[in-house]
């Protein structure tokens, strides 16, 4: 019995996945999917909860281990595959050809993510990887009769594929020295096996290269910026939150278990060290020149990432007080998808207002001077959610930068605080520029004064509304974060 409560999430998704299926092969209806699709990951939701209240956990398997981490990062999942569905309505709405299985990629990538955060093995880990990777392939091409995208879905699918390969040819080094692909029994093999193997190190750099590339940090970076613009807004946004999150959660894990073999430490201290600087130095600065909104986000995610590794980097330093460094993740994690549905959702919304001849532009930052104008509650929520990004005060951003400083300041590393803080002020730059943008008189009406117009219709009201109270969300927790933090100190605690 307690395995199948344990499993219930997953059997609740499958059994969403495959009424969907039957309810498309019947008629297709936007709207009636969407609500099966929220339907599904809702009751996944209420499924989660309840075995987190009454603490039903599941330590030592094989392939998982289910414990409040699990649960925390599989409830944030959850929400943002909600609120993507929410946000991708109107597009869909607008959209001529196979609208309905938009929600089943999204439901099979959320098992994706399910999956990843309770994996305790290298197969699990690689299942878990694929079913979030395989559905973006499609999702990246959706809008199939654009050139980019069409070009970026190409792009996509080659680099991952050849990065998965890397993965499962890093896991096969490591079953060929430690004879299996379980994390806690790798780390707790070498206190009885003391030998240094380098087959396995360098399995364990294959599979960093493998991660490297689908958390886009350089020098595996290359695809973002063109993935970022050739892909329908929503579905960028769905990867830069959603796809990233649940893989580096996963990442997380597996570090902790594999730096417990103290001859890992040193190589995993340098090489994160140096992916985490470069990708600070590279985001940011890249960032500086560029003219494309969604390329602009795209560089920032890589800078984003970057700060992230600090994470795992404190973790490598003081492996038996990782509490700090897993508040400071969940801070982190819960301000940046906050952060990038704001932002991608107002996107979204300007670029899919049924005016084909301005849609060429909408990703241009020219297009969106003088939107205050038109419409300032969107304008403040990008001021907001970019003012979050660049982690300036009175926003949930500024607490998750915080405790990254924290964290550089406990590990005595001075040198890299000079970058964290040099990369800010670059980024804070670069996100001033989006944000004055929004403010000035608008000099061109051939790209603001039609579209913009048309910013009251019904079928975005409630997509506009409900970014609107993410943004107010993002403010108060900035305000008062002592709420957010007591919830991420109860939900992180690892079994």
């Amino acid at each position: 019995m307690k395995n199948f409560i344990i499993l219930l999430p997953l059997i609740i998704m499958i059994l969403t996945i495959i009424l969907t299926l039957i309810s498309i092969s019947i008629k297709r209806n936007n709207f009636i999917h969407l609500i099966i699709t929220i339907s599904g990951l809702s009751f996944t939701l209420i499924s989660i909860l309840h075995n987190m209240y009454y603490n039903i956990n599941v330590i030592g398997n094989t392939l998982f281990i289910v414990d409040n981490y699990s649960y925390f990062y599989s409830i944030i999942l959850l929400i943002t595959s909600i609120i993507t569905c929410i946000i991708a309505y109107p597009w869909l709405s607008n959209y001529y050809y196979h609208k309905d299985e938009f929600y089943l990629l999204i439901l099979i990538s959320s098992i994706g993510g399910i999956v990843l955060t309770i994996a305790n093995n290298f197969i699990s880990m690689l299942v878990g990887i694929e079913l979030i990777s395989i559905p973006i392939f499609g999702l990246i091409g959706y809008d199939f009769k654009l050139k980019n995208s069409l070009e970026a879905t190409i792009k996509y699918t080659i680099l991952s594929s050849v990065a998965s390969s890397f993965f499962i040819l890093g896991i096969s080094l490591i079953y060929i020295d430690y004879g299996n692909l379980n994390f806690t029994y790798i780390s707790k093999y070498y206190l009885f096996n003391s030998t240094i193997n380098n087959i396995s190190i360098l399995g364990l750099v294959l599979i960093l290269v493998s991660i490297g590339f689908k958390l886009s940090l350089v020098p595996f970076h290359l695809w973002t910026p063109d993935i970022y613009q050739g892909s329908p807004t929503i579905v960028a946004m769905f990867l830069s939150t959603f796809s990233k999150i649940s893989i580096f959660t996963s990442f997380v894990r597996l570090l902790l278990h594999i730096t417990n073999i103290a001859s890992n430490k040193l190589i995993l201290f340098n090489l994160l060290i140096l992916i985490s600087t470069i990708s600070i130095i590279f985001g940011n600065f890249l960032a500086l020149s560029q003219n494309n909104i969604k390329r602009l986000l795209g560089y920032s995610s890589i800078a984003h990432l970057g700060y992230m590794l600090i994470i795992l980097i404190y973790n490598i330093i003081f492996p038996n007080n990782i509490l700090f460094s897993l508040e400071a993740m969940g801070i982190y994690s819960i301000a940046y998808i906050l952060n990038n549905i704001g932002i991608f959702s107002v996107i979204s919304i300007l670029s899919n207002l049924n005016i084909q001849q301005y849609k060429k532009y909408s990703d241009h930052l020219h297009f969106y001077r003088g939107l205050f104008w038109y419409d300032p509650i969107l304008s403040f929520i990008m001021t907001i959610m970019f003012l979050s990004l660049a982690g300036i005060p009175i926003t949930l951003g500024f607490i998750s930068k915080f405790y990254l400083i924290s964290l550089i300041i406990k590990m005595k590393l001075w040198y890299f605080a000079f970058i964290v803080i040099l990369g800010s002020a670059a980024g804070l730059y670069y996100y001033l520029r989006v944000i004055i943008n929004l403010y000035l008189n608008p000099y061109n009406k051939l790209y603001t004064s039609v579209p913009l117009n048309n910013l009251n219709i019904k079928k975005i009201f409630f997509c506009k509304y409900l970014i609107l109270l993410l943004t107010i969300i993002t403010v108060l927790l900035g305000v008062y974060p002592e709420f957010i933090i007591q919830i991420v100190k109860k939900s992180i605690l690892f079994m």
